[in-house]
């Protein structure tokens, strides 16, 4: 239930601030309100909905500053990770991040690249060994879905660039080369911030 409507939301099928009702959701599903209650709070426990005791759930708006914020973040930590990986990861660890880059290039659906391209992140940081710093690194990715998403709306052809970033990473790491590593990760993200701020300038 959780990953239709994150799918849903990261499609832009709900304009933010929609208000997201436990029996209509539950209607459409076919289902009850018990699962529906447990995926809008996974949901907001990502960021991607609000919770209101007084409005209810609502879908999370896209703003600049908060933007900004998670990606000035995310640029001071993911080099840490990506040095950390090049470290510690092993033949394995890099077979299945491989294989996500693989399954990424075949995805046809920009809402399903996005939730592929958090799992290779994830994959990633778990091969770094640094369980603090993933977990961290995690909520903050959760926060970003929504602004990759838009990314991917705004431009299209970013699916193709963030294939061929995701590639010149892992090269970099499979190299031991920490320097390259760290450089492709700062890029990949600046890419992603630019997008997300020629979009909300646009709105």
């Amino acid at each position: 239930m959780a990953a239709r409507l994150r799918s849903d939301i990261l499609r832009g099928a709900y304009e933010p601030g929609t208000r997201l009702l436990q029996n209509e959701i539950a209607e459409r599903f076919e289902t009850s309100t018990t699962p529906v209650r447990e995926a809008l709070r996974q949901l907001v426990a990502e960021g991607l909905l609000d919770g209101d005791p007084h409005r209810g759930v609502q879908v999370h708006p896209a703003t600049m500053d908060e933007l900004e914020q998670l990606y000035e973040i995310r640029m001071a930590l993911e080099p840490l990770v990506a040095a950390a990986t090049v470290r510690n990861a092993d033949p394995q660890d890099l077979a299945k991040a491989r294989a996500m880059t693989e399954a990424m290039k075949a995805e046809p659906d920009p809402a399903r690249w996005v939730a592929l391209n958090g799992e290779f992140h994830r994959l990633l940081a778990e091969a770094a060994r640094r369980p603090r710093l993933a977990r961290i690194l995690e909520n903050l990715r959760n926060l970003s879905a929504l602004y990759v998403a838009t990314s991917i709306h705004e431009a299209p052809q970013r699916v193709q660039a963030g294939n061929a970033e995701h590639d010149q990473l892992l090269d970099a790491i499979e190299r031991g080369d920490i320097a390259t590593a760290e450089q492709v990760t700062r890029d990949h993200l600046e890419h992603t911030l630019e997008l997300g701020k020629l979009f909300l300038r646009g709105r």
